[in-house]
Formats: structure tokens, sequence, C-alpha cells
């Protein structure tokens, strides 16, 4: 007799709160993903050990489970993006429509449509080539981002700022790409920001615009924190919110939700990158916390059918301040100790995870993968709220075996290998 559930995509850190807060309402859940060694993996009710990005063998693996999916979702993962949608529409279940998933993950097909809207954006041109890649860097330079097309977690990305980087650059984008094809964009100057939104029925709701503090260099666009409220004048949020709301009407995002990037300028705010998903660093759950807004909610019901936009309009809340605070290793290496220690005590914090777990390795800072936890965190100032989590940070039980970084890479990749193979 097969079992009605819940369908999870991923077993990440970032799903736990979505697979909970489904347990909560009484669904069955089902996690699937192709690693066995994932955080998430043990708190749902059945997982299902499979790549779901190929969608065919999803779903015998989920007959073969004897799983009925009554909802497909997922929190924070660009790579379920697409799967997400293809076995929705298999299934005959809510969903986005393939053509705006396909959209909103092709960094190429989304910068196309930007510019046939006339949505503020940076120059860009595709390559599958070294002299593609350099033919772009000489139009577009002398400063240049080169990432994979299809990437996502900063994976693959490359802040070029000499023709004589571009070969590197390239071969490190390739290396991080399914499809070999990447994207040479202009680099855009200005402080970075977060949008977390929902469409429904074609209209936009804006939730909470953050303000994205990113690692220092040679880390490329890796955020530390989500820091909210972001800092800009009523105006400039109004503006940031705008271009986002244009990008997501030029992707075709009809009811899902909207996770976007926007930097800003002295000409204004400026796309990067509009997601149809929710964010992957506690975004959601911060939202909920400063502006009481259930992002979480309003996924499980659109997964299920049930969306009626009820619970979108922001609220006055007792902590405003807040941010999603991730804990960066002082160096890469093997985890020998992490744990959150006495941190859930204190004062603000609201939740606590770890990405790698002990006996594993925390990779160098060149992708998200790097990051080895997330706080989050609320204050009633910004004051507070930073000295809030510092002694947050210092209550964390950290111990790291110290190695050097293409050491750690190595390690790394063999890690994530053994993983994908149920070696771990």
């Amino acid at each position: 007799m097969s079992t009605a559930a819940l369908v999870v995509l991923g077993a990440g850190l970032s799903q736990r709160p979505l697979i909970r807060r489904a347990k909560e309402r009484g669904l069955t859940t089902c996690v699937v993903d192709g690693r066995t060694d994932r955080p998430a993996a043990a708190d749902a009710d059945l997982f299902v050990h499979q790549d779901f990005s190929d969608v065919p063998a999803t779903i015998a693996a989920l007959e073969a489970a004897e799983v009925e999916a009554v909802g497909i979702c997922s929190m924070g993962s660009e790579q379920a993006v697409v799967p997400g949608a293809r076995l929705a529409e298999a299934l005959g279940l809510p969903g986005l429509p393939v053509s705006a998933a396909l959209a909103a993950t092709d960094k190429v097909v989304q910068r196309g449509l930007y510019r046939d809207h006339g949505v503020p954006s940076a120059g860009f041109a595709p390559a599958r080539t070294l002299a593609e890649a350099l033919a772009a860097y000489d139009t577009l330079g002398p400063r240049v981002i080169i990432k994979p097309t299809d990437g996502a977690a900063q994976r693959g990305v490359s802040d070029v700022q000499s023709r004589d980087d571009v070969a590197m650059a390239v071969e490190h984008a390739i290396r991080e790409s399914r499809t070999g094809e990447l994207i040479v964009e202009e680099h855009l100057s200005g402080r970075e920001y977060t949008v977390n939104a929902f469409v429904l029925g074609g209209v936009f709701h804006p939730v909470t615009v953050t303000l994205r503090d990113l690692a220092p260099e040679p880390a490329v666009g890796i955020c530390v924190a989500h820091r909210y409220p972001c800092g800009r004048s009523d105006e400039d949020i109004a503006m940031i919110i705008d271009v986002v709301r244009q990008a997501a009407m030029a992707i075709g995002i009809d009811a899902a939700p909207v996770y976007a990037q926007v930097r800003f300028d002295g000409t204004g705010p400026r796309m990067i990158e509009c997601g149809a998903r929710l964010g992957g660093g506690s975004d959601a759950q911060l939202a909920e916390l400063v502006v009481g807004v259930d992002l979480m909610e309003t996924v499980l019901d659109a997964a299920l059918g049930l969306l009626d936009g009820e619970n979108l309009t922001p609220r006055p809340m007792p902590e405003p301040f807040g941010h999603s605070r991730f804990v960066i290793p002082e160096a890469p290496g093997r985890i020998v100790q992490a744990d959150e220690g006495r941190v859930r005590e204190l004062p603000g914090v609201h939740e606590v995870g770890f990405f790698h777990h002990a006996g594993q390795i925390a990779p160098p800072l060149w992708s998200a993968s790097g990051r080895l936890g997330v706080l989050l965190m609320t204050a009633t100032s910004d004051a507070e709220l930073d000295a809030r989590t510092a002694d947050a940070l210092a209550a964390l039980n950290v111990i790291i075996e110290p190695m050097e970084p293409s050491a750690a890479a190595t390690a790394w990749a063999e890690q994530v290998a053994r993983e994908r193979e149920g070696r771990a």
C-alpha cells in the first residue's frame, strides 16, 4: 500500500525547518537526495536515496518506495527548481511552469530576458570556449565575473581583473558546470541586497529586503550574513523592490517564491539574479521573526494547491532587527568538533545549525560550501544585534585541524564523491 507524502527535494540543512513545519501540519514527509550523509535526512518520515536531477529515475524511485506524492517542494535549493517543476508537471501536481524554472536557473536566458524587458542589469555574454570568454572580456572588462550558467552557491565563480586571468577562470567555471556553458558579466559595484518575496496570481508581494554582508576577497560573492533592516532609505528600498518585481515578471514567475540579489551603486539598483525559490540562508525563518510573514507556510500551501495569499503582509514584531549569520571557519581542515555548546541559552538566538560535522572536511571558502554553520539572531537594535552575535559565536564549540586549502579542497571533493555513492 502506498504512502501519501509531501516530497522534499534535498536533505541539506536548509530543508530541516521546512520538513519540521510540514510534519507539524500533520503531513508525512519524504526526502529525496543523492547523498546519504545529509543533515536533514533523518528529519523526514521517509528517505529515498536518488539524485533528484534525474526526474524519471526519481519517479521510479518513489514508486519503488511506494510513495504517492501529494506535493513537491524544496527550500533554498537552486538545483531543485527545474527538477521540481518537471516532477510536479509529470505527476500532475501544483508547481512552477517549467519554462519559468528554466529561465530562473539559466543565467544567460535570464539576462537575455532582463535585456528584452528593460530590466536594469549587468552587461553579459555567453561563452563556451576560452576564445569566446576572451572576446567577452575585451568588450565588458577590465573587470568581469565569469561563472557557469547553471551554477549555484557561488561554485565556479571568479572575479577577473586581468585578461591574463581569464583562462584560469574559464577552467574553474567549466569544472563546476554540468553543461560546459559559461557567462561573462560586467562587474557591478555597490552594496548587495537580497529581496525575499512571493508572486501570487501575477501580484508581487515583497516581504524583506536584507543587506548581504559579503566575505572579503579572495572569496567571490559569498554571503556572511543576511541583515534586516538593510540600512537603505525607504525610497531606495522601493527602487530595489521594483527592479526585482520587473525581473520576476520578465522570467514568468506567477505563483512561486522569489529570492533575488541586487547591486545598488550611484546609478541605482541593478539585477544580479532572480530565483524562483526560497533563500537557503534561513531567509524564510528570518522574515517570520522580523516582519511576521511565514514564507514556509506559504510554500507548503503552494505545493498543496492551497495558497490564498492571506499571510503575505508584513507586520510589526517585538525584535525587528535580525540576521542569519553564517559561521565561517578560521581555516579549512578536518572538523574535530562542531556543536552548539551553550549558545541556545543566550538572548536573541532562535536557531543554530551546522552544515558539516565532526569527522568531515570544512572546505576552503571558495563557494558557499565553505561555510560551517548558521545562527539565526534577533534584537531590538543594530548595536544589540552585533553584541548578541559576538557572544553567540564565542559560545559555539568549534575545533578544526587546519589543512592547506588545496589539500582540504581535494579531501572535500573525495568526501562528496563517497557520500553521493552512499559510501560515507
